[in-house]
Order: C-alpha cells, then structure tokens, then sequence
C-alpha cells in the first residue's frame, strides 16, 4: 500500500512580498520628496506631523530641534514594535533611512540658493551641492495655492503608497496607523485631525515665541497649512480604498478541491465550492467561488494555472467585502463585538 504525498502548491508571495513592499515604499518616499522639497517647502507653509511638534518645542524651550526628533521618534519605533508589530515597524524604520537619503537630494534639487532657503542649501553635504544642479521651486513663491496643491497631491500620493505597503515614514504617522488600527477613523482623517491639532497649536506658539507677524499673515499661513493637510489626508484615503478594491473569481474545473486546497494554504484565502448542473450537457459541476484583494489577484491566477490551465474562470469587481480577511464591520458600524 502506498501512501499519497502531501501536495506543494507555489507560494508566490513569500519571495516577491517584502521586496515588492520595499520597492512600493521607495516609490512613496521619493514622491513624498519631490512633493515636499520641489513645491511646498520653498512657500514657507506650517507641516503637521513630527517636524510640527519639534518645532513648537524648540520654539517653545529653545531646545534644538534634532534633540525631541530623536527622542519622539525612537519612543514611537518602539510603540509601533508592540502594537503595530515587528513587520511594520521594519518597513518603517527602512522608510525612515530612505527619507535621510532622499530628503538632502531633493533640497539640493530644488531648494532656492538665493534669498529664502539659502541657508538651508549651504548648510546641505558640500558633495551634494557640487554633484547635483540645482532647479531652484519648481514654482514661484508668488504661487503658493498651486504650489499647495500640486505638493500636497503628491506627498498624499506618497504617503499612500508606503502605508499600502504596511510601513510609515515614522513620527506621527505611528500615531495615526495606531488610531486607525482601533478606531473606525481611516488613515487620511486620522492624519488630519492630528496636522490640523499639531498646526494650531504651532500657530499659537509661533505667534507668541516666533518671528512676529500680523494677524493677518498669520490666519493665511494657518488656512494655507489647514488646505495642505486635507488634500494629503484626502489623497492618502484614496491610494488606501483603491488598494483595498476586491475581485471575485468563479471557477469551472474538475481540479475544483485541488484548486480550493491551493489557493487556501498558498494564498491565505478561503473558498466556498458551489454545486451545479450544466446547462446543455445537465452534468454535474462544481464551482469554486473565491473573493480577494486585488493586489492578489496575480498571485491567484499563478496559482489556478499551476492546477489546471484549463479551467474556465470568470471574473467581477466587487466593493464593500466585510470579514476575515478584509475590512472589518466595525469601520461601517462603529460598534465593536462584545
């Protein structure tokens, strides 16, 4: 008697998954670079975030600034390593070096080396400045609402981009994962509120330890820096939900548990098969019914024709997919399980 060997099915996600990741959050810290030093920080327009709250402290205590950006930054690391998890936090911390590297390219790119910026562009790697030409804002200061909102897209889109492959670029962006982690608030509102908390308070601060400026002046910063902080809560919303968009596969084999076997222990996902009759031949078939996430979908596929290339699959999008494995009924209801 012999005794069947357990099938291997491919996983296509355990080598391609963390470098693909990788790859996504490098994508989104270089536009979140680009949006930040090419357009918004030559219009001189109060950021929420970390750098936000260093600044009310160094305003505040005359503290230099680097002191509490370390300090805040490494006690959120550490938050993130027990609540968010040790994934995440990699990701983060891999996201955090990129920024180091990425932030002095993009200011010796586009920062001014005349008048305003000037001493921020000395004060860059002498290498940096010697090798790179300088483009000066992509915008004239005279522009500041397009230059808002073309830098705000494009940082929002950046930020997208590297939360959806579960990281952050660290700082309060550990705050905001964990809220939306325990709350029905998205990722993009969540970031809101805190910039639009973090901003007020700057303003205050500023206005009293700061550089003075007229009240008038100083109620255009603060509108300016509320629109900036929407538009990339709002774009950072709209990368998540379309990253979150869900397919649904009907498949027609005679491989059908082999396929529901595959694609549970390769891909995490269960199945449902339904039986049915076919219509001219009044057969029985089987049909196994699978819904995942679209950022799976090739994987999936990979999967069904390593079973049998033959079988016959239809496809649909769907919206609004609530349980294990995708989003939770709490975020439409907002009442946890007892």
């Amino acid at each position: 008697m012999t005794t069947e060997k357990p099938l291997h099915y491919p996983d296509p996600r355990k080598s391609t998954d963390f470098l693909r990741d990788i790859l996504i959050i490098f994508a989104g810290v270089v536009l979140y670079t680009f949006g930040w030093t090419a357009f918004i920080l030559s219009q001189d327009i109060t950021s929420g975030g970390l750098a936000g709250i260093v600044t009310i402290v160094q305003l505040a205590t005359n503290i230099p600034a680097t002191i509490p950006y370390y300090i805040l930054n490494g006690g959120l690391l550490i938050l993130a390593i027990f609540v968010l998890g040790l994934h995440f936090s990699l990701k983060t911390i891999i996201a955090v070096g990129m920024l180091f590297l990425t932030i002095p390219v993009g200011q010796a790119l586009f920062t001014p080396m005349v008048g305003q910026g000037l001493e921020v562009y000395n004060n860059l790697p002498h290498f940096l400045t010697e090798m790179l030409p300088n483009f000066g804002p992509l915008l004239a200061p005279d522009e500041p609402f397009v230059a808002l909102i073309i830098g705000a897209s494009i940082c929002g889109a950046g930020l997208g981009l590297v939360f959806s492959a579960n990281g952050s670029t660290g700082g309060t962006d550990i705050i905001v994962a964990i809220v939306n982690k325990y709350s029905t608030l998205s990722l993009g509102r969540a970031m809101i509120f805190m910039d639009a908390i973090i901003v007020t308070t700057g303003a205050v601060v500023s206005h009293f330890f700061g550089p003075q400026y007229n009240w008038g002046t100083a109620l255009g910063k603060l509108a300016f820096s509320f629109i900036e902080i929407t538009i990339v809560g709002q774009m950072l919303d709209y990368i998540m939900n379309a990253n979150k968009q869900s397919v649904q596969l009907l498949i027609v084999s005679t491989k059908y548990e082999q396929i529901s076997e595959a694609v549970t222990q390769s891909l995490g996902y269960g199945c449902t098969i339904l039986h049915g009759e076919g219509g001219y031949s009044h057969q029985p078939t089987h049909v196994v019914l699978v819904t995942i996430r679209k950022n799976m979908r090739g994987s999936l596929y990979q999967v069904i024709n390593a079973v049998d290339p033959n079988a016959f699959i239809s496809e649909s999008t769907v919206h609004g997919v609530y349980g294990q494995g995708f989003d939770s009924l709490e975020k439409v209801t907002g009442r946890k399980k007892k």
